[in-house]
């Protein structure tokens, strides 16, 4: 399967798909980032609140998925921006008749796959070196986002060098990452695991946090693996985020 760098306005991203697909990649980053972008010239707030809002029965749907999401682990709508521009491209894709797509919008990834992969853990400087999720499950739609305070453009609140979110629904993956790093400000076992098990309450699949030498776990995560991770292979982009 081939790897595609895309770079539409703020979003750097990396798709993996057959190559045949990847015009309607580029088509679907512009309809995505167009609608949030509309959405926010007639409501300003959608974009700048870093706390959840509502929005209108009329929104587009990846308005709502974003709202929605934001809402439901207490951060602002744009927390989930990378993710949900990330999943409606994986969608558009797999409608068109996609079997294998892989989309890491700035660390932040959608995947529709076919066969397994391994996915690289990059935590910087500080964090455990090395490691990777084999992901297993193919054939349905699959989110792992990452949040991080030493890595990356998004804001965050946290000292975590990575907050990873597991979860079917992409733009809930995004927004939980950041509400997870959010609330982990020191490397203390007891906030790390009690954040966790919060976090694990909003309806994601799994998720693990890393400061340092630090690693803790929660849920149904895919198998934790030795990894290669190079760093000239990842996406650093993204539309700004929380």
């Amino acid at each position: 399967m081939e790897r595609h760098h895309l770079q539409i306005g703020e979003t750097i991203a990396t798709v993996i798909v057959d190559g045949k697909y990847v015009q309607l990649a580029e088509k679907a980053v512009f309809e995505a980032r167009e609608l949030i972008e509309s959405y926010i010239e007639q409501n300003p707030r959608f974009g700048t609140s870093h706390s959840p809002i509502e929005v209108d029965e009329e929104a587009p749907e990846i308005i709502k998925k974003m709202a929605t999401a934001g809402k439901r682990v207490g951060v602002g709508p744009m927390a989930s921006v990378a993710g949900a521009v990330a999943e409606y491209v994986v969608e558009r894709l797999v409608d068109d008749g996609a079997q294998h797509v892989l989309f890491d919008n700035g660390g932040d990834i959608a995947m529709y796959l076919n066969s397994p992969i391994i996915a690289g853990i990059y935590t910087g400087s500080r964090g455990p070196k090395g490691l990777g999720l084999k992901i297993s499950q193919t054939k349905k739609m699959l989110g792992l986002c990452t949040s991080s305070a030493r890595v990356g453009h998004s804001l965050s609140y946290s000292d975590t060098d990575a907050s990873i979110i597991y979860s079917d629904n992409v733009t809930l993956a995004d927004a939980a990452a950041t509400a997870l790093g959010n609330a982990i400000s020191c490397k203390d076992p007891s906030i790390i695991e009690a954040s966790l098990n919060d976090i694990m309450n909003t309806g994601i699949s799994g998720a693990m946090v890393t400061i340092e030498d630090m690693i803790g776990t929660c849920g149904q995560l895919p198998q934790i693996v030795r990894a290669k991770v190079d760093y000239d292979l990842i996406s650093k982009g993204g539309m700004v985020s929380e």
